[in-house]
């Protein structure tokens, strides 16, 4: 038994028992002993009352039986996308049953292979069925964090999440999660694509032409105004998204501002998907800088 309760963390069940060779008597002389607690009548916690979160995980899974996940914030919370397990602890099973209140039971016929993962020895919804789920509930900021923590944990898969959003349209998490992960996906962006979509906002909403690409302090920069000193510079991940890009692109503006020269960085995310409010704001920065010199 104790073998067995350390690879559940803690959790075993009467069917567990009685394979083990205990009969019911032996089940119940262990209980009054304190050596198990019943959890329910047909689970039960080893040497302790209180289980850990992932006992409590276990329990919740093998109370409810064989195809239940744990799902929703929970399978956040394994996954390691949130710092809390919440409670009740949500399961998903494909089959109806009747909810306990130590459980939120999500039924869920819908679903998929695809959708069936396991993580720490514990049964689990798949990541995007997890983020798809978690969009259904969550605060929009709390799916930020977690989707965010998903991307820096390299456990993001946007194209998987696409195949679930392309197969399980209905679902109440699907929108809310596919406006989410947008800012993750790359299109395209490119350093000379990037020059050519800012160029043609700042013309377009008349925003004198600043140089490009041009060596400031000994620096390059894509976007320089000499009269304001006044640069922007276009990021994204794939450009600066190491270590050692963002520590020199820190030194970099530290450097520039001990000469005057004042930095914004676009990203090409933005400059996508608002670019007459990008040239708007870097025209309202060049009219602030020239004010400020005047002033001077």
């Amino acid at each position: 038994m104790a073998t067995l309760a350390t690879r559940q963390y803690g959790i075993v069940s009467r069917e567990q028992l009685v394979a083990l060779g205990y009969s019911d008597d032996g089940i119940d002389r262990a209980v009054a002993a304190g050596r198990l607690h019943r959890w329910h009548r047909k689970i039960f916690a080893v040497g302790h009352r209180g289980p850990s979160p992932h006992g409590f995980c276990m329990a919740a899974v093998m109370f409810r039986g064989e195809g239940a996940l744990l799902s929703y914030q929970s399978a956040v919370w394994l996954w390691g996308l949130e710092p809390n397990l919440k409670v009740p602890v949500n399961v998903s099973v494909r089959w109806r049953g009747h909810s306990q209140d130590a459980i939120g039971l999500h039924h869920c016929p819908a679903l998929r292979d695809e959708d069936i993962a396991a993580t720490e020895r514990l049964p689990v919804t798949a990541l995007p069925r997890t983020l798809m789920d978690y969009a259904s509930e969550a605060k929009r900021f709390r799916l930020e964090r977690a989707i965010d923590k998903a991307d820096r944990l390299d456990l993001l898969d946007i194209a998987a999440i696409d195949r679930i959003a392309d197969e399980v349209r209905r679902h109440p998490g699907r929108v809310r999660l596919l406006q989410a992960i947008d800012i993750y996906r790359e299109r395209g962006f490119t350093r000379s694509g990037g020059e050519k979509r800012m160029l043609a906002a700042l013309a377009d909403a008349g925003v004198r032409r600043p140089l490009v690409n041009n060596f400031i302090e000994g620096y390059e920069l894509d976007f320089y105004w000499e009269r304001e000193r006044f640069a922007v510079e276009l990021d994204s991940w794939e450009y600066h998204g190491g270590r050692r890009s963002f520590e020199e692109d820190r030194k970099r503006q530290e450097e520039l501002a001990m000469v005057g020269i004042e930095i914004v960085r676009i990203t090409g995310t933005r400059l996508q998907r608002e670019p007459r409010n990008v040239a708007k704001r870097i025209s309202a920065h060049l009219n602030r800088r020239r004010q400020s010199h005047a002033a001077a």
